[in-house]
């Protein structure tokens, strides 16, 4: 942190005006991290940025496509696009990464957590990963880290576009856009749709395809004013269908809907106002051929009042409200089917000498669980012009779900009503640099659980199959973490390596490894460019993982390589082409589950710059 910034109305400026780059750039502009504008080189934390080009190269489907190919992170799927996902940010459970789209927390209250396979990565301009925890300043769900997401912005002259893909699987996808604006005003419109037959999701049951089909709609306009002021709104809805094999389910629908708005307000040059407020919806009907099983509606308002308040040059306070409201209505009796929760954060941001130091403190008041202080503290270290050490400590909070409470017991499972909220402390000690054109860090951190939420295997001679979540009392997680890119003249190298240690630390598995956690993550990433062409590819690897925290059974691990290539026709016109896990493996991420075999996917793109 050079400085934390020349005016509080440059960081107005900086929340609104973020733009994509090709290339990790440590003066990019991320506010996730600390709720306010930093630059990667001056945030103290452990962050990626992926950017819409990022996107496009990539030329992902799915959003946990171009999520597993970063630093932590580990994404499970139970049978290709559009089956149930979770993500393991650092070893922590999916329902412990917060995620947020424009600034409004969204997911399903009865899961605890956000389902990634609804996602529509065609809404998305950029994402940006904040590992470690955030509870500090985002209250529950924040253990693991926060991804939130940005989606796209309109800008310059009014601007059609279209992308048009079809692929293996009866694989098709369709998008097409609207965007414009000026140096004041700005809007973007994006309509899109992907169907595929997809392929036998499931290793026992019925032998069949399973399908999955989506469409969604994503609006966002805004207004600057003189003063610089700011109003933005968006709306995004996206309406699915997928099949798969479950015990009591064949087909699912499901509806997501999330719209928000925000106002940035200069009470001065020293003091910046940010108001935003948003509702988000989830609605699920599952059925078993035509007949109706279940209904889960779950809705999620939210509102924020944030203070940046710039002291000096060099001093920076951050301070605010946040309140949240849950509501569930679904066919199954629930004993409890409404809370809130309103919250108070600070965070102190300043330079002394040479260094950075951060501080943040978070009291929730949770009408179910009463009271949690969480707290964080960073300290940045400049050892030289390319060199600086980071070292931080967070602690952390995890309210239970509704499910996790009061779903109704029956012959797969049941809620827990004498569940606690689980609470974690971290710490981290980070090196990173730069060399050359390399950009690189490397990351240790230990987390460590009390009263960790997992449901387990609870079998019974009438229910073989059924599941209940407890308490464990106690679990730990250790990791290393190494990534760095490269680029040299046409040339784009980027890699990382994850280490993870999970241990149950109490109970009947103590000594354990945690269920579902691989203990390796690789990923190589290589691009060249030949002028029109663009040729590119990825290795991702993943280690062994057991099945249960009884460690009784494992999945081996996995390699797959990616292949890619771009062409531009012209200024606007792009054909790309990619071949997935080309050397077929066949694999799995949760036991008796498929992954999709070797794939291709061709698309045609018309993108006026």
């Amino acid at each position: 942190m050079k400085k934390l910034s020349n005016t509080v109305l440059a960081t107005a400026c900086c929340y609104s005006s973020l733009v994509a780059a090709q290339t990790t750039n440590l003066n990019e502009i991320l506010v996730t991290a600390s709720r306010t504008a930093q630059s990667v080189d001056e945030t103290l934390a452990s962050v990626t940025l992926i950017t819409r080009k990022d996107i496009e190269r990539s030329q992902a489907i799915t959003v946990a496509d171009i999520l597993q190919k970063t630093p932590g992170v580990m994404i499970t799927n139970r049978g290709g696009i559009g089956k149930s996902s979770s993500i393991f940010l650092r070893g922590t459970s999916s329902k412990n990464s917060l995620i947020v789209i424009d600034g409004i927390r969204v997911g399903s209250a009865t899961l605890g957590q956000v389902s990634v396979e609804e996602l529509n990565l065609s809404q998305i301009e950029r994402i940006e990963i904040v590992r470690g925890p955030r509870s500090s300043l985002y209250g529950s769900d924040a253990a693991g880290g926060v991804i939130q997401i940005f989606t796209r912005r309109g800008a310059g002259r009014l601007t059609p576009s279209f992308t048009i893909s079809a692929g293996s699987d009866g694989t098709s996808l369709a998008e097409v856009g609207l965007q414009g604006g000026d140096q004041n005003r700005w809007f973007n419109v994006t309509a899109s749709g992907i169907t595929t037959d997809g392929f036998d999701a499931k290793t026992t049951g019925n032998i069949d395809d399973d399908g999955y089909h989506n469409q969604g709609l994503h609006l966002r306009l805004g207004q600057r004013f003189d003063g610089g002021h700011e109003l933005e709104g968006f709306f995004s809805i996206t309406d699915s269908e997928s099949e798969y094999d479950d015990f009591s389910s064949d087909r699912s629908d499901t509806l997501t809907k999330v719209m928000g708005a925000s106002g940035t307000f200069a009470v001065s040059d020293m003091w910046l106002v940010n108001v935003s407020a948003g509702r988000s919806w989830n609605k699920t009907k599952a059925f078993s051929g035509s007949a109706f099983k279940s209904r889960h509606e779950t809705v999620r308002d939210s509102f924020t009042i944030q203070n940046d308040l710039l002291i000096s040059d060099d001093n920076q306070l951050i301070f605010g409200l946040d309140y949240i409201n849950d509501q569930i209505d679904t066919n199954n009796a629930y004993v409890v089917t409404d809370r809130n929760n309103w919250a108070g954060f600070a965070q102190y941001q300043l330079t002394l000498g040479k260094s950075d130091l951060q501080f943040s403190a978070r009291v929730d008041d949770n009408e179910q669980f009463g009271s949690y202080t969480t707290g964080g503290i960073a300290w940045g270290i400049p050892l030289n012009n390319n060199l600086k050490l980071v070292t931080s400590y967070g602690t952390a909070f995890k309210a239970p779900s509704f499910n996790d409470l009061y779903y109704p017991s029956d012959a797969y499972g049941g809620g827990n009503a004498d569940l606690v909220p689980e609470e974690s402390d971290t710490f981290e000690l980070s090196l990173r640099g730069k060399y050359q054109d390399v950009n690189w860090q490397a990351s240790l951190y230990q987390t460590t659980f009390k009263d960790m939420i997992a449901w387990a295997p609870s079998p019974t001679v009438l229910y073989p199959y059924r599941w209940l979540p407890s308490n464990i009392n106690s679990a730990r997680i250790r990791g290393l973490e190494l990534s760095a890119d490269y680029q040299w003249q046409q040339w784009l190298l980027s890699g990382n390596l994850s280490f993870l240690d999970p241990e149950v630390r109490s109970g009947a598995n103590k000594g354990n490894r945690l269920a579902r956690r691989a203990d390796r993550i690789l990923n190589l990433n290589l691009d060249r460019n030949f002028g029109a062409l663009t040729l590119g590819a990825t290795l991702h690897a993943e280690g062994r993982r057991y099945t249960s925290d009884s460690n009784t059974s494992s999945l081996e691990g996995f390699g797959t390589v990616d292949l890619r290539a771009t062409y531009q026709l012209a200024p606007a016109w792009q054909v790309r082409a990619k071949l997935s896990n080309l050397l077929d493996k066949q694999y799995q991420t949760i036991s008796g589950y498929n992954q999709a075999g070797s794939t291709a996917l061709f698309t045609l793109a018309y993108q006026p710059q």
